[in-house]
């Protein structure tokens, strides 16, 4: 298996976001807004219990994105790697 150069470049370019000033504000503004949802006793039934759900997820999925992109582009480079040594 290869890291193609496109496939290296989106990275990059994921990466160059990630460092940026407003990437921090972003990230900031996401683990603000979770922590205020995330209190199960202002939840006033079960239909907004499901809403407040899917809505601290998906802010979960946005605070977890850096990590989540380093860790599958270090699996992808090992994978590489293991390839070319196994050839």
């Amino acid at each position: 298996m290869t890291l193609d150069i496109d496939e290296r470049q989106n990275y990059d370019k994921m990466f160059e976001t990630f460092n940026t000033e407003g990437w921090s504000l972003i990230q900031a503004r996401f683990a603000e807004m979770f922590n205020q949802g995330n209190n199960i006793f202002t939840i006033p039934d079960e239909k907004t219990f499901w809403q407040q759900r899917g809505s601290l997820g998906m802010l979960q999925v946005f605070i977890e994105l850096e990590d989540v992109v380093k860790s599958e582009l270090e699996h992808l480079e090992n994978q590489v790697e293991e390839d070319f040594d196994n050839d």
